[in-house]
């Protein structure tokens, strides 16, 4: 235990499940910028095109309970952008559909913009020029000049997922499992305040109860699963150490996908590059 680590990993698709597939579609197409690829019965999904991803899927489930204004499994995501045109046509873009920013906060040149979903869903747009976090106070943007470098494109380019921040009921267990099992960096952030993040693919975790964070992610709406991208040798590395943990997990024959539900009752899951 402790000792296992799958190296640096990339957050592919996160997938959500929804109520109104239209209005989360409107919302992370028209607000966000990502392109719809393709809808296939109840999932939608949404990334780029060139290079083909999918970033995020939305399945409708209109038998998931919707627990409306509950605390969620998933606090929020950080998409990061890589410079602050990006950052400004999303405010751009927000400000055209007359959808409210939640939080605006810049510390030196680091700038995040926080938005809700229409169903509750936190996503931070954030943008760092350096490597080197900032340590001074963040403080409220200056929405004019932001809105001064905006270039008005309609989608938005080169992002990716950099953090998950989770809420679950037992923060010393879920800290277990994802870093002694899944030896990924895992953050207690139950003392802090909203931040703003920067940094390589890490987990975020707050001390919260009741809402739908002990519920089954299949029976209510929200956080379903994580998808990761590993290469083969990890892939098989991971394999190995699940069984010697003796933990439940999926593997196909293939050997080209394995999932398995955290402590929290969250699905992982790593596929190939």
């Amino acid at each position: 235990m402790g000792n296992f680590h799958l190296g640096k990993l990339n957050l592919k698709t996160i997938a959500i499940r929804v109520r109104d597939r239209d209005g989360m579609i409107h919302f992370y197409r028209d607000i966000i910028g990502l392109h719809l690829l393709r809808e296939e019965n109840e999932l939608a999904i949404l990334g780029y095109k060139d290079p083909a991803s999918e970033l995020l899927w939305l399945e409708e489930s209109p038998r998931a309970d919707e627990h409306n204004g509950e605390i969620k499994k998933m606090q929020r995501v950080s998409l990061v952008v890589p410079n602050i045109e990006e950052l400004a046509n999303v405010y751009y873009r927000a400000e055209k559909e007359d959808y409210p920013v939640k939080s605006a906060l810049q510390a030196d040149d680091e700038k995040g913009l926080l938005f809700e979903d229409p169903e509750g869903n936190e996503i931070e747009i954030f943008f760092a020029p350096s490597k080197e976090r900032s340590t001074s106070e963040p403080i409220n943007i200056d929405f004019a000049e932001l809105a001064k470098k905006a270039t008005k494109r309609e989608k938005i380019h080169d992002a990716y997922f950099d953090k998950i921040h989770l809420n679950v009921s037992d923060v010393k267990k879920q800290q277990a499992f994802l870093a002694d099992i899944l030896g990924l960096e895992v953050h207690d952030e139950s003392k802090e305040e909203l931040l703003l993040n920067r940094g390589e693919f890490n987990v975020g975790l707050t001390n919260a109860t009741g809402g739908t964070i002990d519920l089954p992610t299949d029976k209510v709406l929200g956080l379903d699963f994580l998808q990761f991208i590993v290469s083969k040798a990890k892939l098989q590395e991971l394999c190995k150490h699940l069984s010697e943990e003796q933990l439940d997990y999926f593997c196909d024959k293939k050997e080209s996908l394995i999932t398995l539900y955290d402590a929290a009752g969250i699905e992982w899951w790593f596929v190939l590059k």
